[in-house]
């Protein structure tokens, strides 16, 4: 029964239901077949969203939302073009280094990816970078928002697997900046080989004066983040802490923002909340049928039964997140499947806030793969080009991520240096 669950779910997935939806239904539809009584669908999709830690997710994404709608992402830019403007291909670094920055301040990979595109790939082609190429970086870039912290995928694993959200945000910087480090290499072997221009000179005059104009915009994830590491504020309080930071920002100190453009942005804070809640609704009641049928069990006993070995297990449980990851939102992947795994992970001693980086890192790749390749497509769309177009560039990306994946799967310390 439990695996003719999972196969309707992702039949609806495939004939275009929306994935919370789909997850309603593949879940109602088992419960009466088991004879389940159905009044209890109301009750779990309740109870799957009634936890106070969820209110993180709103709060993340309307400071997200209030930063992006400033003059934050221009001051931001020019200290990205300040620190690495200089270097072959310049453009493309500051590209990184200016997700590296926003990925402190929204926590998603979609809403860096929107706003990105819109600013980088025009300048780029500009300056003589092939359009399929600009998109290519600001989409794998964009993939930082949800390593970096603070993540809404971190926020919705460790209330998954009750594992510390401090502990996740501190386990994902260091593969973050690895990440953002793979993604510089990979633009300056294709600056080299094309001869892409460099931006700007380096002047310390310069970067003096970008990193003035952008003290108090980063100083606000510098607030949220070190706030929730040093155990001042709950992830929740500290979302709350950052969209305060971020109104008076806009609206005291410069005075970007106005009463309908809030009031927008709320609008806008509210859709994308209602996507994810639903999803967070419908995982919560397929979860519950899954378990009661064992199915992680399941997984866990065929996972490890084909190796006794950590490494062929390790890769295994890749691979599967991977295949995953390309045609299931992050959000539903997160909920639904990795309880399923968890079995398997605490047998082989894997750290759940290390586990919790390879989960945000192999979904990331998904992100960037068809068919379902959420960041991917909203490049696309932003820039009106087709999926193969970027691809040409961005499998060669894909490849840098996979490889920060393998060195941060099979070497805990470069996510748990500093839990």
């Amino acid at each position: 029964m439990a695996w003719g669950v999972v196969l309707l779910l992702l039949a609806l997935i495939a004939v275009g239901m929306p994935i919370g939806f789909a997850l309603m239904v593949a879940a109602a539809v088992a419960m009466a077949l088991s004879g389940i009584d159905l009044i209890m669908v109301p009750i779990q999709l309740f109870s799957g969203v009634n936890k106070v830690i969820l209110l993180a997710i709103p709060l993340f994404i309307f400071m997200g939302e209030l930063m992006g709608a400033t003059s934050i992402s221009d001051r931001i830019i020019n200290l990205a073009r300040a620190l690495v403007g200089w270097i072959r291909g310049g453009l493309a670094h500051v590209n990184v280094v200016t997700s590296m920055f926003m990925a402190e301040m929204s926590g998603s990979a979609v809403a860096d990816a929107a706003v990105m595109s819109k600013i980088f790939v025009p300048s780029m082609e500009k300056q003589g970078y092939p359009r399929s190429f600009a998109a290519a970086v600001t989409a794998t870039s964009a993939t930082l928002g949800i390593i970096i912290p603070p993540s809404i995928p971190m926020v919705l694993y460790g209330v998954t697997t009750n594992t510390s959200i401090k502990d996740l945000f501190i386990a994902g910087i260091v593969p973050g900046l690895l990440l953002g480090g793979a993604f510089m290499v990979t633009s300056y072997i294709f600056a080299r080989r094309d001869q892409y221009p460099r931006d700007e000179r380096f002047e310390l005059p310069r970067l003096g004066t970008a990193l003035r104009q952008a003290a108090v915009p980063l100083l606000i994830p510098v607030i949220v983040v070190g706030g929730l590491i040093g155990g001042f504020v709950t992830p929740t309080e500290g979302a709350a802490l950052g969209v305060i930071c971020a109104l008076l920002f806009g609206t005291v100190l410069h005075r970007d923002l106005n009463r309908q453009r809030i009031y927008s942005l709320m609008l806008d804070t509210v859709r994308q909340t209602a996507v994810v809640m639903l999803i967070i609704a419908g995982s919560a009641v397929l979860g519950q049928f899954l378990a009661n049928e064992r199915l992680p069990q399941q997984v866990a006993s065929a996972l490890g039964g084909v190796s006794d070995s950590y490494v062929v297990r390790l890769l295994l449980i890749n691979a599967f997140l991977l295949v995953l990851g390309m045609f299931l939102h992050a959000s539903a992947a997160i909920i639904v499947v990795v309880p399923m795994l968890m079995p398997l992970v605490q047998q082989m001693g894997i750290d759940p806030a290390h586990f919790g980086v390879i989960v945000c890192l192999n979904l990331g790749i998904g992100q960037q793969t068809p068919p379902v390749a959420s960041v991917l497509l909203t490049v696309c769309s932003a820039t009106g080009m087709r999926i193969e177009e970027v691809m040409r560039y961005g499998k060669w990306f894909i490849v840098a991520m996979f490889v920060v994946l393998m060195i941060v799967s099979f070497v805990p310390l470069t996510a748990l240096a500093f839990v």
